[in-house]
């Protein structure tokens, strides 16, 4: 039996090149992994800033009155969301008007949104024919 020598053991060449090679393709894989999220950081706060300028622009902006009433029933339902009769419980009828809004892109160019909103009923109140719908309240069908 041969007496084994101290002074080969250790690493090879190639095995401690290997181990080089793994762990420069590791610090790749986190080094795009890094630069992948500051560039969502860097959009997420660019369509941040740009929505609060829509928002804002929004609040600021005129309603213009639309034409069109849209009426809206709304139906007894359980908790997935199942219609659980045909009855409607009540109606509302809204009119929907619009505000326009200008806001600026990234590039610097100018854009225009418009914003379909709820206004007053046309009676001025929110909720129409409430009561000859509801069975609860003396209207409509039991």
């Amino acid at each position: 039996m041969k007496k084994k020598n101290h002074f080969n053991s250790g690493e090879t060449l190639v095995e401690a090149m290997v181990g080089i090679f793994i762990f420069l393709i590791i610090l790749a894989g986190l080094q795009s992994a890094i630069s992948f999220c500051t560039n969502a950081q860097k959009k997420s706060e660019a369509v941040r800033k740009q929505n609060t300028e829509i928002c804002r622009s929004l609040h600021k902006g005129t309603y213009q009155d639309g034409a069109e009433t849209k009426e809206f029933e709304f139906k007894a339902t359980i908790a997935d969301g199942e219609i659980t009769g045909t009855e409607t419980l009540f109606k509302v009828n809204v009119n929907l008007g619009t505000v326009e809004v200008e806001y600026q892109e990234e590039d610097g160019s100018k854009e225009k949104v418009k914003f379909y909103l709820f206004g007053k009923a046309p009676s001025g109140g929110l909720i129409m024919g409430l009561e000859a719908v509801l069975p609860w309240r003396g209207g409509g069908d039991t």
